[in-house]
């Protein structure tokens, strides 16, 4: 075996396709009965930077430009310049060879970058997702690949630009001829579809994919990483990787251990795949990597939803109606509810001792809520007390434990800028080019009148995790001296984030992981040459 990739997820797969492609012996162990990790569970969003599609429709985009706009829009006091400029460079061959290699095709979205005062950011071109693709593209794999908690039969560009969250049934009988075909054919959009496609290009490459497979331990000798130990249908043994091993396992928020030391609390939801219980990040520190950015996470809005048994959360929008505010457990306002990194708000701590400052956090809205918003009011049912409803706003706040001078006093101002239009305190509203790409946000102001008010509780709910293993640029795991671990790889949600909680645009997880992984291949196919593991004129992948 040359290479192998623990973890299934979109990094993990973009990884073996790259490596098999360009003739390396490619194994990847998925420790679930599923493939496809957390990256098929999600909305299937990718932020590309410079991308072909863009080209194509005329849109003028450079590598320089997106990272100068990363570096200006990164959290303070953050600096990765080799690491941002390593994933920039990776994306558009990344996704130029997944459209050569897979039955995978993109399209892109009308959403902008959220920072478009920055200079380098694009009003559109960066973001894109995946076209609809039938399970039976992942052929003797259809029915291994994960689904997720949203439905799949909808694709990306759907949810953004139809009704379907506000309108679920008239949307749906809208979108009819269309839907029909997909459910005849098995075929899906968002995440599912991204990871049938990996599973099919990596099918072809000649990548060996294994399920309920799970990585106990790495094995090192003279100092490198030379395997790992698998656990299979009960039993271990021993599988060598004579390039390099990959952790790509995903994150660690199921693991309610690390959760707890790691991430600011009350946690809310988990969307992810159960199997992220950090297998990965254990691995790694037990071999002497460093890990970083372990409070880091995929921070999301989500409701609840039950997936393989247990209570999951599936991510909606559900604080973005015009008459709904999020208010911290003080009863005051933040944040613009409507901007695409209010998620990194909620989480944020005190620096002086390291608690919240704002949890717990709630939606607070009126009556006419509940009618703008049936998926919440629907699934609303499976948490008793995750809704509360009450006839004034100082009952409401005695209700969730705030002070209720205070509440009324927020909401009032809150009404007072629905009057005026103009949200004097936040500036909510002034992203209104995402709120044209995105139906599920309304960019309005409406007063909070109407009884009974509502109350909903809002703390960050997880997607993944974004700690893991630090690395270099090459995607090597280092130690805390800054010596590089051999043989040893990191990706995904496995690895130390060099973006973090903070999103650069609205598919700066998926986008900037399967960049990841396509770099972490590539040098491992540039070690595989100089080891002579592979011929040094081996043709690489033809994308």
């Amino acid at each position: 075996m040359d290479v192998l990739v623990l973890g299934s997820g979109c990094a993990a797969l973009v990884a073996a396709l790259r490596a098999a492609g360009a003739g390396l012996n490619v194994l990847v162990c998925e420790k679930t009965g599923k493939l496809g990790g957390t990256s098929a569970m999600s909305a299937g969003g990718i932020w590309v930077a410079a991308n072909h599609l863009a080209a194509q429709e005329g849109i003028a985009d450079s590598l320089d430009e997106a990272f100068g706009y990363v570096s200006a829009v990164a959290p303070q006091g953050w600096s990765f310049p080799d690491h941002w400029r390593a994933l920039l460079q990776a994306g558009p061959a990344m996704l130029r060879l997944l459209e050569a290699k897979t039955p995978l095709r993109f399209k892109l979205t009308g959403e902008p970058d959220p920072y478009m005062d920055v200079p380098g950011s694009r009003a559109r071109g960066r973001m894109m997702s995946v076209l609809p693709l039938s399970r039976f593209a992942a052929r003797r794999d259809a029915f291994r690949v994960r689904g997720s908690t949203l439905p799949e039969i909808f694709t990306y560009h759907e949810v953004l630009e139809t009704d379907l969250y506000h309108k679920p049934v008239s949307t749906a009988l809208g979108l009819l001829p269309r839907i029909l075909p997909r459910i005849l054919t098995l075929t899906a959009g968002k995440g599912t579809a991204l990871m049938l496609g990996l599973v099919r290009g990596c099918q072809d490459a000649g990548v060996r994919l294994a399920t309920r497979a799970k990585g106990v331990e790495l094995v090192v000798e003279n100092n490198r990483v030379t395997g790992a130990i698998i656990e299979h249908k009960g039993q271990r043994q021993t599988i060598r990787a004579c390039v390099g091993v990959l952790i790509a396992t995903g994150g660690f928020e199921w693991n309610e251990d690390m959760a707890r030391r790691h991430l600011v609390a009350p946690l809310q939801f988990r969307g992810s795949s159960q199997g992220n219980t950090g297998d990965g990040q254990r691995m790694a520190e037990a071999v002497g990597a460093a890990l970083g950015q372990m409070d880091q996470a995929n921070v999301t809005a989500a409701i609840p939803r039950r997936y393989e048994g247990r209570l999951h959360g599936m991510p909606v929008p559900y604080h973005a109606e015009e008459n709904a505010i999020v208010v911290n457990r003080h009863g005051q306002r933040f944040w613009d509810e409507l901007h695409v990194n209010l998620g990194e708000a909620l989480v944020a701590r005190d620096p002086a001792t390291g608690e919240s400052l704002h949890l717990p956090a709630y939606v607070i809205t009126d009556a006419r809520y509940l009618w703008k918003a049936p998926l919440v009011r629907f699934f609303s049912r499976l948490v008793p007390g995750w809704m509360v409803k009450a006839p004034t706003i100082p009952a409401l706040a005695a209700k969730i434990g705030m002070d209720p001078a205070i509440l009324a006093a927020t909401v009032e101002r809150f009404n007072g800028f629905a009057d005026t239009g103009v949200d004097v305190d936040f500036g909510r509203g002034q992203t209104r080019a995402h709120q044209k790409a995105d139906k599920r946000k309304r960019a309005g102001l409406e007063p909070i009148v109407k009884a009974p008010f509502i109350a909903v509780r809002f703390n960050p709910s997880i997607m993944s995790t974004k700690g893991g293993p630090q690395t270099d640029a090459r995607g090597r795991v280092l130690r805390a001296d800054g010596s590089v671990i051999d043989g040893l790889y990191a990706a995904g949600a496995s690895m130390a984030n060099p973006i973090g909680t903070r999103g650069v645009g609205a598919g700066t997880t998926l986008g900037p992981f399967m960049s990841w992984g396509y770099l972490c291949a590539g040098d491992m196919v540039r070690r595989a040459r100089e080891t002579g593991a592979l011929p040094a004129n081996s043709a690489l992948e033809s994308a």
